[in-house]
């Protein structure tokens, strides 16, 4: 686990860094010049191959990139480290469509501009920084590959389930803050503003302690006792013991209300940071780690 979210995070980074040159830049490659609906699919990214899943596409999708690893079938596709593409070796597997990330135009450019001169489409899928930016990433890989009908259901069926969880926060005299720390070796990082996740404890009633930063940042552990949170909770691959094993080996934590009050929990890291069809089960797991549930 602690192997994959590295490579996570180094994702993520990358798309800290670059992420916000991309509004300008922004291509019209969104798939809507071609019907040719495909049958060779190659996802570079975990949440849109599972979007693909649950659209019914499955049996079309023929490689994947190095991290995903659900539903458990992407285990005997090819594998394509996302950050390092090889053209060779995705022309060999003979794709009709990559899904690339946007932000991927930075740090892969290159390698998937030459495909596209090579006569193989790819469609950039946009970032979500929200619920909704994810709900027009399902519309978004939905109308790429013909299955128009079954996003807007999908869409329709996520923000139903969202919102029973929504619904079903526990009503609090004040507002709980949560810490999030995304990865914890050799440094911690955790979850600014503009990101899925923030909106996550937004919508949960929830203050993240860091939404005075903006994408992923790196933090100290003297930031955190300042911030003094509520609750604490990882998403970089350990358990809840291993968490706070570590959390007890920093010193001055010991004072954080989190900490004297027993609420430092480790949760499933792909349900909490991938903005794809599982988060509404995600959401509900953080809404019962906040409230205690």
């Amino acid at each position: 686990m602690k192997w994959k979210h590295i490579v996570v995070l180094t994702i993520l980074a990358v798309f800290a860094l670059v992420g916000c040159n991309f509004q300008a830049n922004e291509s019209n490659k969104t798939g809507k010049t071609s019907n040719k609906v495909p049958n060779r699919i190659v996802s570079l990214m975990p949440s849109n191959t599972e979007i693909l899943y649950e659209l019914g596409l499955g049996d079309k999708v023929v490689g994947v990139s190095t991290v995903d690893d659900y539903p458990k079938e992407v285990k005997n596709k090819e594998q394509f480290d996302a950050m390092n593409l090889n053209k060779e070796a995705l022309i060999k597997v003979q794709p009709d469509l990559i899904l690339a990330h946007e932000t991927q135009r930075a740090s892969q450019g290159k390698v998937l501009e030459g495909l596209e001169k090579s006569g193989i489409k790819v469609v950039y899928i946009k970032d979500a920084h929200t619920i909704n930016d994810m709900y027009k990433t399902f519309e978004q890989v939905g109308e790429v590959t013909g299955r128009d009908k079954e996003a807007k259901t999908l869409v329709q069926d996520t923000k139903s389930n969202i919102q029973d969880v929504i619904d079903s926060v526990p009503k609090q005299k004040s507002t709980p803050k949560v810490f999030v720390e995304i990865a914890s070796e050799p440094e911690i990082y955790t979850t600014g503003n503009d990101t899925f996740m923030n909106d996550m404890l937004y919508q949960l009633k929830a203050k993240n302690v860091f939404a005075d930063t903006s994408g992923w940042p790196k933090v100290t552990k003297e930031q955190i006792i300042k911030k003094n949170p509520d609750v604490m909770i990882t998403t970089s691959g350990t358990t809840t013991q291993e968490y706070q094993q570590l959390v007890s080996q920093r010193s001055g934590l010991e004072d954080v209300t989190a900490v004297k009050d027993k609420q430092v929990k480790a949760l499933n890291d792909d349900l909490l940071s991938r903005p794809g069809p599982r988060l509404d089960d995600g959401l509900k797991r953080l809404r019962d780690a906040i409230y205690d549930e």
